[in-house]
Formats: structure tokens, C-alpha cells, sequence
């Protein structure tokens, strides 16, 4: 159901998936005022993570095509929370956590701020593949109503085939990320 009603979701234009226009961000919706189609069933709470390198654990990263790469902790700008830089020669990847501007309906209610916004869910969590081209692809997956973890995958050289599609490869770290995200 939640798929079904995603795919009635529609495309538009941007480049990151907090901005909107005017830089403010809007606020995160009211409990109550959650998308139906965008509820999440079994939340989990980034709000004790702390480091977003941790959501990728070095058995994730090495099964990834990553092991050897130095993650990379810092803090994102736009959100003024954690995000990780995982890098080789094969992708780049960033893991951005979104405590504090809304989840899925927000991101949703700012859809024509994106280049493209391709409804999809992941692991059973709604979500959505944004600004995605053929070697790059951000998923925003929404881990509780008002809380995302967002996924930026580019693609370099190398590495094996099942990387070449950005987005199906986004979706798999993804994936593994809300894995390690606690429950709420």
C-alpha cells in the first residue's frame, strides 16, 4: 500500500533534498498532519546517534565494496547534524541524518524543489529516490514520522556492475544503514 500510493507522487526540480527556496527550511510536520501513504509502521530514532559512521559497520562496508576506506565524520551544513564521507575509487558515499527537519511528508511537500523525486520504499520504510542521474542518486528514507536518513551515492570507476545502477546501489546501503538505526 504504501508503494502504491508513493508511485502517485510526482517529479520536479532542485539540488539537495533539505533546501527550499529561500534557504528556510520548512518546519517538520505535527504528528497528525503525516501523509498517510508516507506513516511509518515500525519507527526507529536517530536522535541518540550521535556519529553516522556508525549506522555502516565494518562488515557492512567491506560486503559494500568499501573496506579499506576511512569514514569520515563530520557535520552537515544544512541539517547541523551528523554525516559521514565514505570514499575509494569505485563511489562516494555521504550518510546525512535528519533529526529536526520533518520526515517523509516534509521531504514530500518539497518534491518540486528536486531535480527529479521518484517515490520508492526501502526495507519497509517510505522513501524516495532524489536527483537521481545514471552515476548519481540520493535516497531519503524515512525512519519515523518525523525523522530521515538520506543516502548519497556517486559513482566513480570500477568497482563491480551491480554499482553502475546509482540508485539500486544507494537503496542497498540504505538499506544496511536501517539496520543499525535503533529502535524508537
Amino acid at each position: 500500500m504504501i508503494t502504491a500510493s508513493l508511485l502517485a507522487l510526482t517529479a520536479a526540480s532542485a539540488c539537495s533534498v533539505g533546501e527550499s527556496g529561500g534557504g528556510q527550511q520548512p518546519a517538520p510536520p505535527a504528528s497528525d498532519a503525516v501523509d498517510p501513504a508516507l506513516k511509518v509502521e515500525s519507527p526507529k530514532n536517530l536522535a541518540g546517534v550521535s556519529d553516522s559512521c556508525q549506522l555502516l559497520t565494518a562488515e557492512q562496508l567491506s560486503a559494500l565494496g568499501a573496506s579499506g576506506s576511512e569514514p569520515k565524520p563530520s557535520i552537515n551544513d544544512q541539517y547541523k547534524e551528523p554525516t559521514c564521507n565514505i570514499s575509494n575509487d569505485a563511489f562516494d558515499i555521504t550518510v546525512d541524518i535528519n533529526t529536526k527537519n520533518g520526515g517523509m511528508t516534509a521531504a514530500n511537500a518539497r518534491r518540486d524543489n528536486f531535480d527529479n523525486f521518484a517515490p520508492t520504499e526501502v526495507a519497509g520504510y517510505p522513501a524516495a529516490q532524489i536527483n537521481a542521474d545514471s552515476s548519481v542518486c540520493t535516497v531519503a528514507a524515512g525512519i519515523a514520522d518525523d525523522q530521515s536518513i538520506e543516502v548519497f551515492y556517486a559513482k566513480n570507476a570500477g568497482g563491480t556492475p551491480e554499482m553502475d545502477d546509482a540508485c539500486g546501489y544507494a537503496k542497498k546501503i540504505t538499506a544496511e544503514v536501517i539496520k543499525n538505526i535503533p529502535s524508537a
